[in-house]
């Protein structure tokens, strides 16, 4: 990483702008690294010129990659001057695991998004307020249960259930946020007792079996309701017709996906629900 006196003559020939063109920088990151003491050029005492060893390439990729990885100056120039093979390991491993943390909560994000997406997306397909039956992606849930089920009749009834659910979700890196909702067991459903009883979560990430866990079925009996739909009370009877129309053997609650909710150019409030409960 420092100049090689007795090899000066033959291993030092690359001028500083010659340098930073190979290895695709600036003069001024290299006056910066030099100044930091972690790539230090050879200086000619005759002329005060700064020349680079093509050695040196290696050298430069190798703190670039450092820093890519998020060590600072400081932990690069203990790197290079200070730590054993086993302390560089070490680090190396650290920053390995703390890189694959955030490639985790990158692709976390990305799934909430295409999850979101693909509900969004079928919509065109099918009318609000129409039950139809479809094949379910593979997706995992997670889920809060409900402090008082019998009193949960609206979202303003389990607003202490919905924070307490969003704080855990973003405490917790395994667990998704986004879309959510709430489920009415199906036998409340079928009673005509429509109270909540879980809010919920879902993913396309594999669950874990742990915090998240797998759908029952992946068939499922859909609907989409919005401001414009039937009652919503209509909906669910329709549902259930449809399910016992074709004898499904239920295997799931009913789960409620509030994926948008936005306020058109009149300023009144509009809703989009996303319905299914699995059967086979």
């Amino acid at each position: 990483m420092s100049r090689n006196i007795h090899n000066e003559n033959s291993e030092y020939t690359l001028r500083v702008s010659e340098f930073a063109s190979l290895c695709n920088t600036t003069r001024d990151t290299l006056r910066y690294y030099y100044e930091q003491n972690i790539l230090v050029p050879w200086k000619n005492p005759k002329n005060g010129y700064h020349y680079y060893s093509s050695a040196q390439i290696g050298s430069f990729f190798f703190i670039t990659t450092l820093r890519q990885t998020g060590c600072s100056i400081s932990e690069i120039g203990k790197i290079i001057h200070n730590l054993s093979r086993d302390g560089i390991e070490e680090l190396a491993n650290t920053k390995i695991r703390e890189m694959q943390h955030e490639a985790y909560l990158i692709t976390k994000k990305i799934s909430a998004l295409q999850l979101g997406m693909w509900i969004l997306g079928k919509y065109t397909s099918h009318k609000p307020g129409v039950p139809f039956t479809d094949v379910m992606p593979p997706m995992s849930v997670f889920s809060s249960p409900i402090s008082d089920k019998d009193s949960s009749f609206h979202t303003g009834d389990i607003a202490s259930d919905i924070s307490a659910h969003i704080t855990r979700t973003s405490r917790d890196d395994s667990l998704p946020m986004f879309p959510a909702g709430v489920t009415i067991d199906y036998e409340d459903l079928k009673a005509g007792k429509y109270v909540y009883n879980k809010i919920i979560s879902l993913s396309f990430l594999p669950a874990d079996n742990i915090g998240t866990f797998p759908l029952p079925g992946s068939k499922a009996v859909l609907c989409y309701q919005d401001n414009n739909s039937p009652d919503i009370e209509k909906t669910y009877r329709k549902m259930l017709s449809l399910i016992n129309k074709n004898n499904y053997r239920v295997v799931s609650d009913l789960y409620s996906i509030s994926l948008i909710n936005l306020y058109d150019d009149a300023r009144n409030h509009t809703y989009f629900k996303y319905l299914f409960i699995c059967v086979e």
